[in-house]
């Protein structure tokens, strides 16, 4: 049985004497220990599992407020500062702490399991919040103090971990933020940002000339959850989530992904990290993809996932979920009255319907091997049944025989009283012969660990365009595709692209990245991103 978290009492002794310092601990008695004059001495010393007893203050009079080392009477620090050297540090786990606040031990031993594995630098960022309805009394008081079993951790400083990743641990945002990153996307310019939250957020922000774009990412928390009983407390309480960020540093380059904690341990990629040492991680239930478009697919991106030792051989993953498997360049609708464009798809032989889609179930086959196939009903995928209603056959003699012959099947289906079956789904089910390959259908439900996959992300509620902002708000966690910019709302996680990350209908600042989505076996969830031609495993042999 796991053992239970532990917490402060909400009632205290009167005679307990608390330290005045850290105005959490209770000082205790020396035992052997006198000064010249005789006088007895106390001390708080809070135990710091792995490390032993840690000094905080020590004193003659307990009664007496907090002093200085001349004696001189004084109050905490109300802004203390946090301070070490992170230059040079290739690996950090970040996460953040509230004030007077229990941490979660088992959570935070599991982070130093994770630390002393990967030889990484934990790091705590301290953050603020009143809560005069909780039942830990400094939390009411609003002390300065933070667990001291996370004291040697913390830092709060604006610190540069690369060229392009700042650590902004000297901004305390409230833990009842609905959108604590709101506000900060140019506050450190085009350098990304990591920010010290309870919850968990990523935005991707669009940046100009070619640039990768800016993520700004939150880390979760190590405290137990401590909110008011107000609403924002509520919503606060309900998105508390003990989480941590990995960053892995190479050169100017820098990658990160979130580990939660799954009531047990966490995994990260190919192992499960516990309270107590390390395992290989059970098989993942699904990699999902970000948009595809087979046929202008990004070639380093296609190596880098299905390679040898590429991302699905090296994570194992049962399920691979394609979004915007078609791209659809034979039957895009908006290059259809563009004389030059349609002329560049004849020179490189990309006006060929029947082509495409051949070729798009031949490589999803050859890809799968094996594995479950998951086709996601996207918009590009549509392209084909938009093409059927829009265009002439007659003024278009290369395609005729495919339209004609999908017409003809879409026809009968319907006559025979059936509904009319989508052609792209028709085609994939035709060609992939044996291949262990599933085409859902819109509105199919397909859920694995708890998180909806079935859905692409281009319909929101009730008919909307969807967004991460609404997606979240369904009451069901889910994975989606569609805008090309990774990020995380709450429970919605948002896969990126696969495809270049200039292409010729997205001029002027982008946010796209390329990036995938791992759902683990525990049900948790981590964004994949690829960055010139590396991932997350890569860095993290590195």
């Amino acid at each position: 049985m796991r053992k239970k978290q532990q917490t402060s009492h909400s009632t205290e002794n009167p005679t307990t004497r608390r330290c005045p310092k850290c105005k959490r601990m209770t000082l205790r008695k020396r035992d052997g220990t006198r000064t010249a004059g005789g006088k007895p001495r106390w001390e708080c010393r809070p135990y710091i599992r792995g490390e032993g007893h840690s000094y905080c203050y020590s004193t003659t009079n307990p009664d007496a407020p907090y002093q200085d080392q001349k004696g001189n009477a004084k109050e905490p620090d109300k802004n203390p500062q946090f301070r070490r050297k992170l230059s040079g540090i290739k690996r950090f786990i970040i996460t953040a702490a509230q004030n007077a606040t229990p941490i979660h031990d088992d959570f935070f031993a599991s982070l130093k399991t994770y630390a002393d594995f990967h030889q990484a630098e934990l790091v705590v960022i301290p953050i603020r919040y009143k809560n005069p309805t909780s039942r830990f009394t400094m939390s009411q008081q609003n002390a300065e103090v933070w667990d001291p079993a996370v004291t040697p951790y913390l830092y709060n400083q604006r610190k540069k971990l690369n060229d392009n990743l700042d650590l902004l641990g000297d901004i305390k945002t409230v833990p009842t933020a609905t959108k604590p990153l709101s506000g900060f996307e140019s506050i450190t310019g085009g350098s990304s940002a990591i920010l010290g939250h309870t919850k968990v957020q990523m935005e991707s922000i669009a940046t100009p000339h070619n640039r990768y774009p800016k993520l700004l990412t939150t880390t979760g928390a190590v405290t137990v959850k401590n909110y008011t009983d107000s609403k924002a407390g509520k919503k606060g309480e309900f998105h508390h989530t003990h989480a941590a960020l990995v960053v892995e540093i190479i050169g100017r380059k820098f990658f990160f992904r979130h580990v939660n904690w799954d009531g047990g341990g966490f995994t990260d990629l190919t192992h499960h990290f516990t309270p107590i040492g390390v395992s290989d991680a059970p098989r993942p239930l699904a990699l999902v993809f970000g948009d595809t478009h087979r046929a202008t697919m990004c070639k380093t991106v296609e190596k880098v996932t299905f390679a040898p030792d590429g991302m699905v051989e090296t994570l194992d993953p049962e399920h691979l979920v394609f979004h915007d498997l078609h791209d659809g360049a034979s039957t895009n609708h908006h290059t259809k009255k563009d004389p030059f464009a349609q002329i560049a798809k004849r020179v490189s032989l990309l006006h060929l319907v029947k082509e495409e889609i051949v070729q798009d179930v031949m490589w999803l086959a050859r890809v799968c091997k094996g594995r479950k196939g998951v086709v996601i009903p996207s918009n590009h995928d549509d392209f084909l049944a938009r093409w059927l209603r829009e265009q002439d056959w007659r003024h278009d003699p290369e395609n005729a025989e495919f339209y004609l012959e999908t017409a003809l099947h879409l026809v009968r289906e319907i006559k025979a009283g059936n509904e009319c079956p989508h052609p792209f789904t028709h085609w994939v089910d035709k060609l992939k012969a044996n291949a262990p390959i599933t085409c859902l259908e819109r509105d199919e439900s397909f859920v694995l660990g708890g998180i909806e996959l079935s859905m692409h992300g281009d319909k929101g509620p009730n008919g909307s365009r969807g967004t991460r902002n609404n997606l979240n708000r369904i009451g069901v966690k889910t994975i989606v595709g569609h805008s090309h910019s990774p990020g995380i709302n709450e429970g919605c996680y948002q896969a990126g692209t696969s495809t270049p990350l200039r292409v010729e209908y997205n001029s002027g600042p982008s946010s796209w990245l390329n990036a995938h989505v791992i759902l683990y076996a525990n049900g948790k969830r981590a964004i994949l991103p690829i960055v010139d031609g590396l991932w997350s495993f890569d860095a993290a042999q590195g």
